[in-house]
C-alpha cells in the first residue's frame, strides 16, 4: 500500500524545511489522536523535539554562511529528516486511513488523497490581531479559529513585506488564541502574518501587520 503521508524535504530549502519541521512538531505535541507515548519500534515525541531544537540552533548558527556550521546544520536536518520518516508508518497505522487524523500530524498528504477526501486551500484566517505581551520583548497574536486547520504557522520579517525572501518562520501553533511570539528584538519594527496548515497543506497567508516591539 502507498504511503499516504509524504515527505519532500529533499526538495525544500532551509527556511521551508525549518517550517515544515516545526509544524510537525508543534502538531504532534498533545495530539489527542497520537497520545504518548508512543510504541518503542518508533522515536519518541521527546527525541524528535530534541532534533528540531538542535536543527533550529544550527540553522541560525549557520546563517553566516562559515563552512563548518553549515555542515552542522546540514547533519542536524538530516538527523531530525530520519526521525520524520521512521515515525510514518505508525502515524499512518494509527489513523487507519482517517485523512482528518492524518491532517492533524502536520506532515503533507498525498495529493490524491488529499483530492478524494474532499480537502480544499483554506483560506486566510479571520480576526487576525497583534498586541504587545505582557513581557517586553514580545508579542501576542490572535486569530479566529480556522475550520479545517490543524495548525497555524507565523512567519515575520523586518524588511520589506512584499518581498517573498524576507520572511522567515517564527513558530508552529496548535491553538489560534494568543499565540506568543517570543525574543523579539525592543525598539525594532516587526511585520507578521499567520495562515493556516490543513489536509490539503498551507494555507493562504493574511495581510501583514506591523508593530514596534516594547
Amino acid at each position: 500500500m502507498q504511503a499516504k503521508l509524504i515527505i519532500n524535504f529533499d526538495q525544500l530549502n532551509e527556511a521551508d524545511f525549518l517550517a515544515k519541521s516545526g509544524t510537525i512538531v508543534t502538531s504532534l505535541t498533545a495530539n489527542i489522536h497520537y497520545p504518548v507515548p508512543w510504541i518503542v519500534q518508533v522515536p519518541t515525541l521527546e527525541q524528535l523535539t530534541t532534533a528540531y531544537t538542535d536543527y533550529v540552533d544550527s540553522y541560525h548558527a549557520a546563517i553566516n554562511h562559515d563552512s563548518l556550521k553549515i555542515a552542522l546544520r546540514n547533519s542536524a536536518r538530516q538527523a531530525l529528516t530520519n526521525l520524520l520518516k521512521r515515525l510514518i508508518p505508525y502515524l499512518e497505522l494509527v489513523a487507519q486511513g482517517d485523512t482528518h487524523i492524518l491532517a492533524t500530524a502536520g506532515y503533507d498528504l498525498r495529493k490524491d488523497i488529499v483530492r478524494g477526501g474532499g480537502g480544499d486551500i483554506l483560506p486566510a484566517p479571520n480576526d487576525f490581531r497583534v498586541a504587545h505581551g505582557a513581557k517586553s520583548g514580545t508579542f501576542d497574536i490572535h486569530i479566529a479559529k480556522l475550520i479545517g486547520a490543524g495548525s497555524y504557522e507565523v512567519q515575520i520579517t523586518e524588511s520589506d513585506p512584499s518581498i517573498e525572501a524576507n520572511w522567515r518562520h517564527a513558530l508552529s501553533s496548535t491553538t489560534s488564541a494568543h499565540i506568543l511570539l517570543e525574543g523579539l528584538v525592543i525598539g525594532k519594527v516587526y511585520w507578521v502574518r499567520v495562515r493556516g496548515i490543513g489536509s490539503a497543506g498551507a494555507g493562504v497567508w493574511t495581510e501583514p501587520v506591523s508593530m514596534v516591539v516594547d
